[in-house]
């Protein structure tokens, strides 16, 4: 399974593989990244972790969504 991050730069949102430099996605504001990393996660299973502005990791979202036990009520 591969590993994406999703961090807060200066004054943009970005998405990257774990390991990887290269910006994937970024966006101006959270939810704007949020909706995009969705939809290129559509092909791939994957676990992304959400950083809050600070760096801590808030959330995480397991790619395709019906491998998430919490969306699956499991």
């Amino acid at each position: 399974m591969e590993i994406y991050h999703i961090t807060h730069e200066d004054d943009r949102w970005v998405l990257r593989e774990e390991g990887d430099q290269r910006a994937l996605l970024e966006a101006a504001n959270r939810q704007d990244i949020l909706d995009e990393t969705r939809d290129y996660m559509k092909l791939r299973t994957a676990l992304v972790k959400v950083h809050a502005e600070g760096g801590d990791v808030t959330e995480e979202h397991r790619y395709p969504q019906e491998q998430d036990p919490l969306a699956t009520g499991g």
